[in-house]
């Protein structure tokens, strides 16, 4: 028997992907209650406004299982209140192509440091031990490229291919929020004379929650920067 790919989880973050009238909607949302034959969402206001739906308009789902982006076509059933909807699941759901994991290039503040460990569980527990508040200087604003896998970005510190590091970012657009993760670096190039140098990392610890805002941010710039070029062959009216 194929089993089937999950549908959300409760109280996980969910993207939700709407067009209407050749306009695209990247909107953040969180899963209340989960059914097979319906989803309550409340809409995320601190990360996104709630677009103007209409009733029976269709939706796509985004959202992380593991390691993979999933994807669930929607049509609106209900708007309950401005930041609440109730969605009803058409089809099955899809495991994300290539093209659920988007880079988009994003603003950002960037703190990075050496984990110290090649273990990403030791790595983690370290990152937990050590606050920083998302306001500190040591944060280095700059433009990351991001997708929900990686991300390339430049630091004054000197870091070497394989290592883990501890790499906190705060994303600044759609909105401000704060992203944890150990990152192991994949690709390393000294900056010369005053430049920085540039890294590129894979995410080797990242929590579903963190993942979930990643997706969502890449969506959202993605679709800000380039318009809907091929979107309608993956998102419907």
């Amino acid at each position: 028997m194929t089993q089937q790919n999950p549908l959300p989880q409760e109280d996980q973050q969910v993207t939700l992907i709407s067009v209407r009238d050749g306009n695209i909607s990247v909107t953040s949302a969180r899963a209340l209650v989960v059914k097979a034959h319906k989803i309550a969402l409340k809409i995320d206001t601190a990360l996104s406004e709630p677009p103007a739906w209409t009733d029976e308009q269709s939706l796509t789902m985004i959202y992380t299982h593991g390691e993979r982006v999933m994807r669930l076509r929607g049509v609106l059933r209900e708007q309950v209140d401005t930041d609440r909807i109730t969605v009803e699941p058409v089809g099955e759901v899809k495991e994300g192509d290539r093209r659920d994991y988007r880079r988009a290039d994003v603003d950002a503040r960037v703190y990075a440091r050496s984990a110290g460990t090649q273990s990403p569980t030791e790595a983690r527990a370290a990152q937990v031990a050590l606050q920083l508040a998302p306001t500190s200087n040591a944060f280095i604003p700059q433009v990351v490229n991001i997708s929900g896998s990686g991300l390339g970005f430049t630091a004054h510190e000197v870091f070497s291919a394989g290592e883990l590091i501890d790499l906190r970012l705060v994303l600044d657009q759609p909105a401000a929020a704060l992203v944890n993760v150990i990152g192991q670096v994949v690709r390393a190039v000294r900056g010369e004379g005053d430049a920085l140098n540039s890294y590129a990392v894979r995410f080797a610890e990242l929590s579903e929650a963190d993942q979930d805002i990643i997706v969502y941010t890449v969506f959202s710039n993605h679709f800000a920067a380039e318009g809907l070029s091929d979107a309608l062959d993956d998102f419907d009216e």
